[in-house]
């Protein structure tokens, strides 16, 4: 695995341990009363993640969930345990159990046992049991000796009496079954145990097939004055089991780690968490909808204008870009993009997941479609757009760029000029990437910026009417 994969992981088991989470009761899950469920979701890795990885074949990060499950089992007399209901998603070797009655007991052999889904699957867990075959000339009782998808073989009779009987599966009517078996996904262990009887566990694990995604609705006055606002997140269980009332913890992508790049040059690696208020039911192969903040009513807005001088081309990035100077030097590129935007406040230093927002503009009692866009979201503030602005345009340069091969290092100073057509003064974000490497700094800037994204740095200025305003600084990248 490669060192920006293993950091990662690292990372997920990390969070996932620390993240104090959902507690909640197991639908469908063996093991006695009282079972109790602890619920760590990750999100699913951006692009960039993946490419970084190896592509989407080498998994692209952590994803799925870290669930802690507290239970009461019974432990056999040899020691044998058996946990049924858990994800069928499991990652086998993922599993870890930790006896709570009696800590440190050792556990001989462990076992997972996947769900049988099909009814052959379901008979093959009954082979050696007594069975009721029912076909047009009667009942035949005996033991299911072997099953396919075209054939039974039972056993009839014993001692010299003892016969095999193959029956066609088409020429079958009904088979009649006893419940023992198990036909749920179900984890087993052998424990080398003194204590048997009740015993209170906690098991852990990862699953793939739970996500989620965030997505938000904004609803505007006709002045874009006011604004209504929620913030939602889609999370999908397609584990195959379920959760009733329970609190799930959010996880974000953390930004990826570099090989090779020292521990404390490497950009945090702390994803954002978010933990549901209320406990919500989530049944296996759902979709559903939980509150990410409380929605805001009639919040007050501002009118701002966003300014990109050229979309982020980290997604493109040839392995020479951070230590070449010839590529994005502002030659040729236009007068970049523009957009009109309102801003709200969220509460405390609240900074949203990237999602998709629908904005609606409400005209008397009518709601209509304004445009379907990615939030932008930084602490305390949530960025809609409205739309194209046509009224800002600029231009951008590299002042100088140098390579210094020895101190692997490249600085580039950047000047941004952003001109105001309009009749009115406006305020202009403007977005820079910091598109060369994952390992940055700025070492000088004539106007303070803030840092809203591993490689997104965004400056504010005020531009009159008729006016320019220039925004120059130097980045260092490093590696």
């Amino acid at each position: 695995m490669a060192p920006s994969a293993r950091r990662i992981w690292a990372t997920f088991i990390a969070v996932a341990g620390a993240v104090i989470a959902v507690s909640a009761t197991a639908r469908g899950a063996g093991g006695g009363s009282g079972a109790r469920t602890q619920l760590v979701v990750w999100a699913a890795p951006t692009v960039a993640q993946q490419a970084a990885l190896g592509g989407a074949s080498y998994g692209g990060g952590p994803t799925g969930a870290m669930i802690t499950e507290q239970r009461e089992v019974d432990v056999a007399a040899n020691g044998e345990v058996r946990i049924v209901g858990v994800a069928s998603t499991i990652d086998a070797a993922s599993v870890q159990l930790r006896d709570l009655t009696e800590p440190g007991v050792a556990i001989a052999e462990q076992r997972f046992t996947p769900g049988a889904n099909t009814p052959t699957e379901m008979l093959a867990r009954h082979v050696g049991a007594a069975v009721t075959v029912v076909t047009p000339r009667g009942e035949t009782n005996g033991t299911l000796r072997s099953v396919d998808e075209t054939a039974l073989v039972i056993e009839i009779g014993s001692g010299d009496q003892r016969k095999l009987s193959i029956m066609r599966r088409d020429y079958v009517q009904d088979v009649r079954v006893s419940g023992g078996a198990v036909d749920k996904p179900s984890v087993s262990w052998r424990l080398a145990t003194k204590k048997p009887g009740k015993h209170n566990v906690e098991l852990t694990y990862r699953a793939e097939g739970i996500t989620w995604s965030a997505d938000y609705l904004a609803v505007i006055d006709e002045g874009a004055t006011k604004i209504d606002f929620s913030a939602w997140a889609t999370v999908k269980n397609a584990s195959g089991t379920s959760f009733d009332n329970a609190e799930v913890t959010l996880v974000g992508t953390s930004p990826l780690a570099t090989p090779g790049v020292a521990a404390a040059k490497q950009p945090s690696a702390h994803p954002r968490r978010f933990t549901t208020p209320t406990p919500v039911r989530i049944g296996a192969n759902d979709s559903v909808q939980v509150e990410l903040i409380p929605a805001r009513v009639g919040a007050k807005t501002r009118t701002v204008v966003t300014y990109e001088a050229m979309p982020d081309p980290s997604g493109g990035t040839t392995v020479d870009a951070n230590v070449e100077c010839s590529s994005f030097n502002g030659s040729g590129m236009g007068n970049g993009r523009a957009e009109a935007a309102v801003e709200l406040d969220l509460p405390g230093q609240t900074a949203l997941p990237d999602g998709r927002v629908r904005l609606f503009r409400r005209r008397g009692e009518r709601l209509e479609v304004v445009n379907e866009d990615q939030l932008r979201s930084t602490a305390g503030l949530a960025r809609v757009k409205l739309a194209l602005d046509n009224e800002v345009a600029g231009e951008r340069k590299a002042v100088s760029c140098n390579n210094d091969e020895h101190a692997r290092t490249l600085t580039e100073k950047i000047e941004v000029r952003v001109e105001n057509k309009g009749k009115q003064a406006v305020d202009v974000v403007i977005r820079e990437f910091m598109w060369r490497w994952s390992v940055w700094r700025i070492d000088g800037e004539d106007k303070k910026g803030t840092t809203v994204a591993p490689q997104t740095h965004e400056y504010r200025v005020r531009v009159p009417s008729k006016g320019s305003q220039n925004v120059t600084y130097t980045v260092v990248y490093s590696w």
